[in-house]
């Protein structure tokens, strides 16, 4: 067998990363396409998730998240798996945030009732707006906690 049969060609270079006849050494070099928000869908969704209980954070970044991955999705390339773990993240940081948001407004009358968190929820809006959240609610909405 001949195992110099190449060694004749003339212009070849073995070495040399541009040559036209070498398969090992002409691999794409570009970056890989639609990553970017299909990258951006997770991060935003893992964000989204890890700031759940900061509702004010959490659904923002989760609906940037599923609006990363739906732009994703249209740019036509096959989904990737970043792009579904983004959509699953996004979409379980919001599930959570609006849990406690429902929560919270369910719980809240109960909260309101126990004389502990009232008087510390009557300190801060006291400390914050100069008056207490008892008599914000009677003023602005006829509302009272009062038996």
């Amino acid at each position: 067998m001949d195992y110099n049969h190449n060694d004749n060609r003339e212009g070849w270079d073995k070495w040399n990363s541009n040559a036209s006849n070498s398969s090992y050494y002409n691999q794409p070099v570009h970056r890989p396409y639609g990553q970017t928000f299909s990258i951006a869908s997770a991060v935003c969704g893992l964000l989204s998730l890890m700031t759940c209980c900061t509702i004010v954070l959490s659904l923002p970044l989760g609906a940037l998240g599923l609006l990363f991955a739906v732009l994703a999705y249209r740019k036509g390339r096959k989904t990737s798996n970043i792009c579904v773990t983004g959509i699953t993240l996004s979409c379980i940081g919001l599930a959570a945030a609006a849990a406690l948001i429902v929560y919270s407004f369910v719980m809240l009358p109960a909260l309101m009732r126990n004389d502990v968190f009232r008087r510390q929820i009557n300190a801060v809006s006291q400390q914050m707006y100069g008056m207490d959240f008892d008599a914000f609610l009677e003023e602005y909405y006829g509302y009272s906690f009062e038996d």
